[in-house]
């Protein structure tokens, strides 16, 4: 749980903490205590790095390889 706090911070992630934040400073300006809940759910899950299920099914997999090339079968014409 810890390594998911530090690891694979990416543009995305940090836009949903962002609106996370800027929901739960909203609704403490307007004193909607209900929307500071979910603020903190919404700003909770981007730091956990966790999305709408926990089982990983809709995460999207980091990419292993950093080669952009793969090697692409090919037959010379002659």
């Amino acid at each position: 749980m810890i390594q998911n706090i530090f690891k694979n911070w990416n543009v995305v992630r940090l836009l949903r903490l962002a609106m996370g934040i800027v929901l739960v400073v909203e609704a403490v300006r307007s004193e909607m205590w209900v929307l500071v809940a979910v603020g903190a759910v919404f700003t909770a899950m981007p730091v956990l790095n966790i999305g709408c299920c926990t089982a990983g099914s809709c995460s999207v997999p980091a990419r292993r390889s950093k080669s952009r090339h793969d090697d692409v079968p090919y037959e010379e014409i002659k």
